[in-house]
């Protein structure tokens, strides 16, 4: 009896110096990854303690201090799981500093690693083909225009000094590849801007951008989205602003919604900002848009959507574009199609040389454009840029119009003198009607729009 509890002490005691050995040695296997991967060739790197805790390994106090003198600190770094193949990795307190500077360039409060490849992820994996980023979230950040970073920022926009910071409150990303991203969230985004070259000052604020199912990376043109939306956005100056409550996108160019709402622009201190050599025409655009007051609100929308009757399909699409006190514009368009021979509804909406090789079988298109003020406004403006009255302007532009009609044809002729009539204020809207005759290429009217727009049929209302 004696000898067989002496046999399980035994064997209990070498398992427990076996589990304690292990974790001894992925703990010493931290320390020894920590240094290849993050710190490198001519870095030194100090740890403040490893541990081991319930199925977890952490270094705490971690710093490395790159051969230029510039410095990595996490708090704490902890592998959660089986170190070979990590549940995750969290890094608390991780901020990165430049020699010289007083305050980290990047800070982050906490950031965390979903199923990793490994209990230290080197850089090169996330870059490297076909990698995939399962899941990242992270807490607290804050990036300061401060050095390299500022530098790099300053010759992408163009200026010689840039100065401030940027926070972000979370962000959320999944499935992360060069050629698409499951998901990228970001909430409480604020931040202010100082180009010190010029004096320009803003604070930018963002409650929340969200984009979700965005394939199509690697094929420029091929892009399509399930669902964007932002929500709060501000740019404010010391006298200027820019405003957009909310925007959205869903699908690709052929299929899907997109528009935007709450969008306000004081496009009269807004010139103030560029060079003084572009303000005259800025200026001009003011006056049109806003009759001077400087203060310019819109929204829009459009939506897009395909159907399949019996083998053929059918586009239909409408939409609107409002400039507050300029004018407003809103369309709509019913149009059987057939697509070439093979190919099918989803390669199409994904290829735009398949679209443009579309046949259309009819359909309609109307447009009708809200007069607010906005074509008077350019009557008066050409007026007093030619020095003429405006009377002299409108008549003017009914002969041009008139003039064009050899090389436009007459139904484009027709629109463009229903346009002036509105500049003459002898109407306020113009509605066109364009039937589409069957069959009809897309692909000719892309290339050739004023040969092809013979064979259109217009129909024009004015009001």
């Amino acid at each position: 009896m004696r000898t067989r509890c002496l046999v399980k002490l035994s064997v209990t005691g070498l398992s427990l110096w076996f589990v304690s050995a292990a974790a001894n040695a992925s703990v010493q296997q931290l320390e020894a990854d920590l240094q290849a991967r993050l710190a490198g060739d001519g870095a030194s790197m100090a740890i403040g303690q490893l541990v081991e805790e319930a199925n977890s390994y952490v270094a705490e106090d971690v710093a490395i201090t790159y051969a230029n003198g510039d410095l990595l600190s996490i708090a704490r770094y902890r592998v959660q799981g089986n170190y070979a193949a990590p549940n995750s990795i969290t890094l608390d307190g991780l901020s990165i500093s430049e020699v010289g500077m007083n305050t980290p360039v990047l800070s982050v409060g906490e950031l965390v690693l979903m199923e990793p490849e490994a209990a230290v992820p080197a850089l090169e994996t996330f870059k490297a083909e076909g990698s995939v980023l399962k899941a990242l979230n992270a807490r607290d950040i804050t990036f300061r225009l401060e050095g390299s970073m500022a530098e790099e920022l300053a010759a992408e926009l163009d200026s010689k000094a840039l100065a401030g910071y940027l926070s972000i409150d979370s962000l959320d990303l999944e499935a992360v590849s060069s050629a698409a991203v499951g998901l990228m969230a970001m909430q409480g985004i604020s931040g202010e801007l100082n180009d010190l070259e010029t004096g320009i000052s803003a604070t930018l604020a963002l409650a929340d951008m969200r984009l979700e199912a965005l394939e199509g990376l690697d094929h420029p043109g091929e892009e399509r989205l399930e669902h964007g939306e932002l929500n709060g956005f501000s740019l404010i100056g010391e006298e200027w602003s820019v405003l957009l409550e909310n925007a959205w996108v869903k699908g690709n160019s052929y299929i899907g919604e997109a528009g935007f709402s709450g969008a306000e622009f004081d496009l009269g201190e807004l010139i103030h900002l560029v060079p003084p050599a572009e303000r005259e025409e800025l200026q001009a655009i003011n006056r049109v848009l806003t009759g001077g007051t400087g203060r310019l609100s819109a929204e829009g929308q459009s939506q897009s959507q395909w159907r399949e009757e019996g083998g053929c399909h059918r586009l239909t699409s409408e939409g609107f574009l409002n400039l507050s006190g300029a004018g407003s514009l809103e369309f709509s368009m019913d149009l059987p199609v057939s697509l070439p021979k093979g190919a099918t509804l989803e390669q199409a909406t994904q290829n735009p040389a398949l679209f443009e090789a579309a046949t259309l079988h009819g359909g309609n298109v109307v447009v009708a454009y809200a007069d607010e003020g906005m074509l008077p406004r350019i009557a008066t403006e050409m007026a007093a840029q030619e020095g003429i009255s405006e009377e002299q302007a409108i008549s003017e532009a009914w002969a041009q119009a008139r003039q064009l009609g050899p090389l436009l044809g007459p139904q484009v002729t027709k629109l463009m003198v229903g346009m002036v009539d509105i500049m003459a204020g002898k109407a306020q809207s113009l509605t066109v009607n364009v039937a589409l005759p069957d069959p009809f290429m897309l692909n000719q009217f892309i290339l050739n729009p004023m040969s092809s727009s013979e064979r259109l049929t217009f129909t024009f209302e004015l009001k």
